[in-house]
């Protein structure tokens, strides 16, 4: 059963997942329900991948957006669970 929870900031992230800098890619959730969660990442343009990734054109690499995609989905997926369902336990993406 999904708790009613709609946004979610970083201290409670960094409790339901395991990531952590610098490949936590999800700053907040700022509104979830049962089938979806819109999560922010705030990027600036010193972030390091931008130095090298359309270096004219300065463009956040795919599978860091896809990344970010799944530790949202990862965390709204654990707060619908019981803690003990997934504590002391890892989730891989595959």
């Amino acid at each position: 059963m999904c708790k009613v929870k709609r946004n979610f900031n970083i201290k409670e992230i960094k409790a339901i997942i395991p990531h952590r800098y610098p490949f936590l890619m999800i700053d907040k959730i700022e509104d979830s329900g049962p089938n979806f969660a819109i999560g922010i990442k705030n990027v600036s343009i010193n972030e390091p991948y931008f130095d090298g990734h359309f270096p004219d054109n300065p463009v956040m690499p795919g599978v860091l957006i896809v990344e970010s995609f799944g530790q949202a989905a990862a965390a709204l997926t654990a707060h619908g669970l019981d803690k003990s369902t997934y504590e002391n336990k890892l989730v891989f993406l595959m």
